[in-house]
């Protein structure tokens, strides 16, 4: 990476900083909702559980969502916003090019991800007692097995919006929300109707988050479904980073910069 490059990704990364500060709506996404959902979660793991056992698993369930949430909405809203702004043109006559734009939008998802997990990881501690290590040393490579399969949605509702414009903002904080009852983010898949189950298995999710509560119930590290979780992010990652590369040639190639000036 050359330093005219890496000025270029750290200032639209900054610009992005900047825009979302003076909205509230991103204070409320990045502080408010995770605030609110430790304390629901926690608070029903407390009234329904029994022992400790659930309210770790729902709290350390929650943290983990925003952890791929918070990257996949930062990341498919830092490209919507230049939809919104009309403001596609301008960055197109820059220098900037296409994979400095999605360095910048990693960069301020992985911000906004840090800020989110650590107000779950407060409430846990602070109200409930859960620890963010308690599942052991298995939330390293499932923390980044969850930030690389975020960024692939990323990439794929990235696509969606060069295809459909601002119409695809569904897509940017529902994709996760439609995969969180069918990967067991809470629970084990088998709790799942039978036909969702086998829809379950299919989703590189499901693996992560049964090795995260084997760590939490025996502090050992499942790395049978970690590997299989790794390949099925892999495959998701390149079909979306093959999809939009496809979608950025249709975009230069049949002028679509027209549809969102």
């Amino acid at each position: 990476m050359t330093p005219d490059s890496r000025r270029r990704i750290l200032a639209v990364a900054r610009r992005d900083l900047r825009v979302q500060k003076r909205n509230p709506g991103y204070w409320f996404l990045l502080l408010i909702l995770p605030l609110v959902d430790g304390l629901l979660f926690g608070s029903i793991g407390v009234a329904y559980g029994q022992g400790d056992a659930p309210v770790r698993m729902l709290v350390t369930g929650i943290l983990l969502f925003h952890l791929i949430w918070q990257l996949t909405l930062a990341g498919s809203l830092g490209l919507l916003e230049e939809v919104w702004s009309r403001n596609l043109l301008n960055l197109i006559a820059t220098p900037l090019t296409e994979r400095e734009f999605l360095g910048a939008i990693g960069l301020v998802g992985l911000a906004r991800t840090v800020v989110s997990i650590s107000v779950i990881g407060v409430v846990g501690a602070g109200f409930y007692a859960v620890a963010p290590d308690d599942a052991g040393w298995v939330l390293v490579p499932a923390a980044a097995i969850l930030l690389l399969f975020g960024w692939a949605i990323t990439q794929g509702v990235m696509a969606m919006t060069i295809q459909y414009g601002d119409s695809a903002e569904v897509f940017s904080w529902g994709t996760l929300v439609l995969l969180m009852p069918l990967s067991g983010f809470f629970y084990p898949v088998e709790s799942l109707p039978t036909a969702l189950e086998v829809i379950a298995r299919a989703i590189p999710l499901t693996y992560v988050f049964e090795a995260v509560r084997q760590g939490l119930e025996t502090g050992t590290v499942a790395w049978g479904e970690l590997a299989i979780a790794t390949v099925g992010t892999l495959v998701v990652l390149a079909l979306t980073t093959w999809l939009l590369a496809h979608q950025l040639r249709r975009f230069r190639r049949e002028g679509w910069v027209t549809r969102f000036t």
